[in-house]
């Protein structure tokens, strides 16, 4: 197993942390704040604790206690919901299609069933790279 692309990687549960730390305009959060996101039945408050001691020890987000002391952590996410999007499609396109834009794009256009509307949107996007 690969444990510096482990490192590089989220669980769908690690994902979940992510974008509630994201949708909040990553602003900090404490654990008690994050867990109050979940719909219910919400995970346990030392579940979400340890997940976020995970998150930061695989460097996805930073703790710090506020200015002035107290024992509650905040925590802010070092990586950017766009950055992480493009460090998965990078991957995915490196280790599926061979470094291939081309082989990813017909990957999914051929394999997904896309309304006309999608199509279009897909042309529009070809031919502004063309301009």
């Amino acid at each position: 197993m690969n444990r510096n692309k482990d490192q590089r990687t989220l669980t769908k549960a690690e994902m979940e942390i992510m974008n509630c730390l994201w949708d909040n305009d990553d602003k900090p959060m404490t654990v008690r704040e994050i867990q109050e996101r979940y719909a219910d039945p919400k995970p346990a408050y030392t579940t979400v604790a340890t997940f976020m001691k995970i998150l930061t020890q695989k460097q996805f987000v930073e703790a710090k206690k506020r200015e002035g002391g107290g024992k509650t952590f905040f925590f802010r996410p070092l990586i950017s919901r766009d950055e992480y999007r493009s460090r998965v499609m990078k991957d995915v396109k490196e280790s599926f299609f061979g470094g291939s834009i081309s082989s990813l794009v017909s990957f999914f256009v051929n394999k997904e069933k896309l309304s006309e509307k999608e199509k279009d949107e897909l042309m529009k996007i070809m031919d502004s790279l063309n301009s």
